[in-house]
């Protein structure tokens, strides 16, 4: 659960923000509050922060470093305002004024999946290895052996180094993608492939050892965040 606390100069914009994020999918909890109320407002889940630049405070930069689970900072304002901003480096993300409905769909969908890959990586940052069933065995794979995930419907097939035959598991890909590291990034509907096993990347294929893997168009922004994250 995601929340949102809008703080704005202007109660007009702020409402209509407001509309915005609750018309959306993945809307949960959508408050407007003043500052003195943010200040006393615990942070035990994900949360996001919206100011309007006029009422960004050093207070609430300071409050905002002090959360252990620290909110998301989302800037509003004019162009002007945008650019003679300081402080930068906590603000996540800026919407310019006129605020429109494309671009906070736009950004509740950047802020999910940034939401969404921080709790991953917490989760699995420690994670090297794991057991599958295969054959009536309950085998363990060392996760740096491995070079991509194959999924087919109920099944997936986990293609290792150096093994001409791939190990088959009665798991769908789509729990293996919960589980793995973030090395680990689905670029096809069917296959999650190990960054560190490429060897190059064509228009629409990756080639890992003497394997072609496509490349999924609606999982090419995922593809191109990991390369962005590893260049």
């Amino acid at each position: 659960m995601i929340h949102f606390y809008i703080i704005h100069h202007e109660l007009t914009e702020a409402i209509i923000l407001q509309a915005y994020l609750t018309t959306t999918d993945f809307t949960n909890n959508v408050l407007i509050i003043d500052e003195p109320a943010l200040l006393n407002t615990p942070i035990e889940q994900s949360s996001v922060v919206i100011c309007s630049i006029p009422s960004l405070s050093n207070n609430i930069l300071k409050w905002l470093k002090k959360q252990h689970n620290r909110p998301l900072l989302i800037c509003s304002g004019t162009g002007l305002e945008i650019d003679n901003i300081v402080n930068t480096q906590q603000v996540f993300a800026y919407l310019q004024t006129p605020i429109s409905l494309e671009r906070v769909i736009s950004l509740k969908k950047n802020i999910i999946d940034y939401i969404a890959s921080a709790h991953k990586e917490e989760v699995t940052e420690k994670r090297d290895f794991l057991f599958i069933k295969s054959d009536y065995k309950l085998i363990r794979i060392d996760l740096h052996e491995v070079l991509f995930f194959s999924g087919l419907k109920d099944y997936t097939q986990v293609f290792l180094k150096g093994k001409k035959t791939p190990l088959t598991t009665l798991k769908n890909l789509k729990e293996f993608e919960t589980k793995l590291p973030v090395e680990f990034v689905r670029v096809h509907r069917s296959y999650i492939v190990a960054m560190n096993q490429i060897d190059f990347i064509s228009k629409n294929e990756i080639s890992i050892d003497t394997y072609t893997i496509p490349i999924g168009n609606t999982f090419r922004k995922t593809l191109d965040d990991a390369i962005a994250r590893n260049s």
